[in-house]
């Protein structure tokens, strides 16, 4: 119980309102790019992070989420071997030093987010989200791995932004900072140096409008250093003059600048000594002759004895150290310039800013420039030149840094669609878009952006929207394509009046055949291109196109009925030149081909699996080829019969059924029919007999009369006999012939089954069906006709 008492009254307001720890460093962390000037992981690093006494955690607001950074102070762990005296010491400065912090406001100073609560086991209050400080991203070797990995251009920003916040407090608050040294500089989410550590700082007047009093630097070895102004950086007229003027910091900068460039040593290592400061305050710097001629002229400047020799934080900037055209393209950048700039000087900055940017590291490029462009978007007409430099610095990041740092500032601009430059440059990029951002993301948040520019006003944006599209389609998905972007296409073709935007829509429409299936070829894309009326060649030309691809992947039958007309249609435009009319005849050609050898070949597998069908259900393929050609079947000088048949000298037409059958003739017992030899074309058919259940028994003619005969055989003739010149007369009624009295002739004997040739039992069958399908006159029918109706009546019973 009092454990948990103890834990109560140990919580404060900001550890009850963030998140404080790794959880929320993996959670909310911002990443950067990975190259040579990245941070280790993140923004910041999940492990905590020590500057001087204070240990530095990531945070996030519970409810605004919020990023900042949590210092705390653990009196029991870090004060556990301290005297009274010097814990008593240790808070004051820390205090002291959150005081300044919360009370002093400049962008080069460390800002205070929320401000320092004091319990019983600790101190803690929050700033804006920090790095680490200078001191650990000093590079020290192969051993040392720094933080932040910094090149020249980043330390001269960071010098200059110390200058500024030097500046302020020499100037407006009226303080010297007196223990500048890499431990007190901070580095913050964005790259830039930060003042911190004002515990010690010391005021040029005191409340009463008196000079201050000079304090001896004394260093005791058993206190944390932190909280004691080091002897390697101290400068000489304060600790051995008693003299307190704001060029000391001067001093302390030329000593900070020194250890960036020489591993982190100080120019002179006076081991908390005030006999060493004495002894090295007249010598020259050492070890400088390798560094740049600037560089050197600048550290000599700042290390000196006296203090009246050395630059202001104002003056300082303009050194030749600071001439190179990456800092002055920062310098111009920076927010308290830039926005008094007139537009005009904006333009010609952006346009310029593009061929400078490979100057900067990948790490400058993303803390330092790509912010400051991102909020000047705001100004719509500076986008088509700020979007360039977006887009070449969002090349080195990754797709979720990407989606976090750029994106959200991109999202508004994909429906603005005035001035056109800025969906120009947009659609540009396009590629760089979709590579860097998730499937989902793309689809829902910049493919609005197409959608957008395909309705445009402008024509130079709904052609460059249709250019992207072709790609697009290799990359979404296919119900984007078929049920979004090709309906959205199309309605540009319905709606465009202008040439070019019609031939730009037809050959978007070619590179989408490949990726369309046939029913949306079919039944969307070909009544679409029907509809074109125009005369201009390049639009013919760019349809002909579209046709012949379409025509390799529809099938036969749309390529015949759709594709063919339209392009036999066209190929008639008056418009059309020699060359142009031969292309279309050869596309013609190839696709026509295509029609005749497809169909042809449906139709052998037609017909091969119907007589796959009929075999496989036991009916035999007939031959009814008797080896007889046309001429010598019909021909009057070639009338071969049998031996057994008796024809008088009369021909078919004297020939009459009352004279065949007064004839007698004996009755003959006929063998069966030998099985055909040859096979008929297998796309023949066996047609099926007939019914002649109407004709009770053999059909005798309406022009007989008298005693009634007896009933006479037919003879079965192997081949036709000549027949007149004059067409036989089918117009008789079927009922006439069933009315017709029937005891004239009796029923017929029964016979074996006749040898009656193919060819007389198929001419029987026709006649018998063209019988019953017209209207027959009783007198229109022939003798001839009679007798193979007969003798088709007598096989059909022999064969039940």
């Amino acid at each position: 119980m009092f454990a948990a008492a103890t834990s109560f009254f140990s919580r404060t307001a900001i550890s009850q309102s963030y998140n404080i720890g790794p959880q929320s460093a993996s959670r909310s962390s911002t990443p950067v790019p990975s190259g040579s000037a990245s941070l280790s992981g993140a923004h910041f690093p999940a492990a905590s992070t020590k500057v001087g006494l204070w240990k530095v955690q990531d945070a996030t607001h519970k409810v605004t989420s919020k990023r900042v950074s949590v210092w705390t102070f653990d009196k029991r762990a870090e004060m556990e071997n301290l005297g009274p005296l010097s814990k008593e010491r240790v808070l004051e400065v820390l205090k002291t030093e959150a005081a300044a912090s919360s009370k002093l406001r400049h962008p080069s100073i460390l800002e205070m987010v929320e401000p320092l609560e004091e319990t019983r086991n600790e101190l803690i209050f929050a700033t804006e989200p920090v790095v680490s400080s200078l001191d650990m991203s000093i590079p020290r070797g192969s051993y040392h791995t720094p933080v932040v990995e910094l090149d020249e251009i980043e330390i001269q920003k960071g010098i200059l932004q110390l200058c500024k916040g030097l500046s302020f407090l020499h100037s407006s608050a009226k303080l010297i900072h007196s223990n500048l040294k890499p431990e007190c500089i901070i580095i913050n989410g964005a790259g830039d140096w930060k003042i911190s550590g004002l515990g010690l700082t010391i005021p040029l007047m005191t409340a009463e409008g008196s000079p201050s009093q000079w304090e001896f630097p004394g260093f005791d070895g058993r206190v944390p250093s932190y909280i004691q102004r080091s002897f390697d950086y101290i400068a000489p007229e304060y600790a051995l003059d008693e003299v307190l003027v704001t060029a000391s910091d001067m001093y302390s900068l030329g000593a900070v600048i020194y250890a960036v460039h020489c591993k982190g040593k100080p120019p002179f290592q006076n081991h908390g000594s005030l006999g060493g400061l004495r002894d090295n305050a007249g010598r020259p710097v050492p070890d400088i002759g390798n560094l740049d001629p600037d560089l050197q002229d600048l550290l000599r400047t700042l290390i000196t004895r006296g203090s009246q020799s050395r630059p202001t934080p104002s003056t300082l900037p303009s050194h030749p150290f600071f001439s190179s055209l990456p800092i002055s393209t920062l310098n111009f950048l920076d927010r308290s310039n830039f926005t008094a700039k007139t537009r005009e000087e904006k333009v010609s900055f952006m346009k310029g800013l593009t061929g400078v940017l490979s100057k900067f590291s990948e790490g400058l490029r993303t803390r330092k420039i790509l912010p400051s462009l991102l909020e000047e978007m705001k100004d719509v007409h500076l986008l088509p030149y700020i979007l360039p430099n977006v887009f070449a610095i969002s090349n080195i990041l990754s797709a979720p840094q990407f989606a976090q740092l750029v994106l959200p500032s991109l999202r508004p601009l994909f429906t603005v669609k005035d001035p056109p430059q800025n969906m120009l440059t947009l659609l540009d990029n396009l590629e760089m878009l979709q590579s860097k951002t998730e499937k989902g993301v793309f689809r829902e948040q910049v493919l609005p952006l197409v959608y957008h520019a395909l309705d445009s006003e402008h024509s130079v944006v709904v052609e460059r929207a249709l250019g992207v599209v072709p790609n697009l389609c290799e990359t979404i998905d296919y119900a984007e394509v078929s049920g979004v972007l090709f309906p959205r296409v199309a309605l540009v073709f319905t709606k465009t009046k202008l040439l070019s935007v019609k031939v730009a829509t037809l050959l978007t429409f070619l590179s989408m055949v490949k990726t369309l299936d046939q029913m949306n070829l079919t039944q969307k894309l070909c009544p679409l291109l029907s509809k074109i009326r125009t005369k201009e060649p390049a639009v013919m030309m760019a349809t002909l196109s579209v046709q012949e691809a379409m025509g390799f992947k529809i099938d036969r039958e749309a390529v015949a009925t759709l594709v063919l007309p339209q392009l036999w249609s066209m190929s008639m435009g008056p418009l059309l030149n020699v060359q142009q009319f031969q292309r279309f005849m050869g596309v013609i050609r190839k696709l026509g081909e295509r029609v005749e050898k497809e169909h042809n070949q449906f139709l052998r597998d037609s017909q091969r699996i119907e007589d796959q069908s009929a075999t496989a259900n036991g009916v035999p393929t007939p031959n009814f080829d008797s080896g007889v050609d046309f001429e010598t079947l019909v021909g009057r000088n070639n009338t071969n019969i049998k031996p057994d048949t008796v024809v008088d000298s009369k021909g078919w037409d004297d020939d009459t059924l009352e004279h065949r059958l007064a004839t007698p003739m004996a009755p003959q017992t006929i063998s069966p029919p030998t099985a055909p030899t040859a096979q008929l074309p297998q796309t023949q058919s066996l047609p099926h007999r007939h019914d002649l259940s109407v004709f009770p028994q053999p059909i005798q003619s309406h022009r007989l009369s008298g005693p009634s005969s007896q009933p006479q055989p037919v003879s079965t003739y192997s081949t036709l006999p000549a027949v007149a010149a004059q067409k036989p007369n089918y117009n008789i009624s079927l009922a006439d012939l069933t009315a017709a009295p029937s005891k004239t002739l009796a029923s017929p004997p029964s016979y074996s089954t006749p040898n009656y040739a193919a060819s007389t039992i198929l001419y029987a069958f026709n006649v018998v069906t063209s019988w019953t399908t017209a209207s027959i006159s009783p007198s229109s029918v022939s003798s001839f006709d009679v007798v193979h109706v007969n003798a088709y009546a007598t096989y059909s019973r022999c064969c039940d």
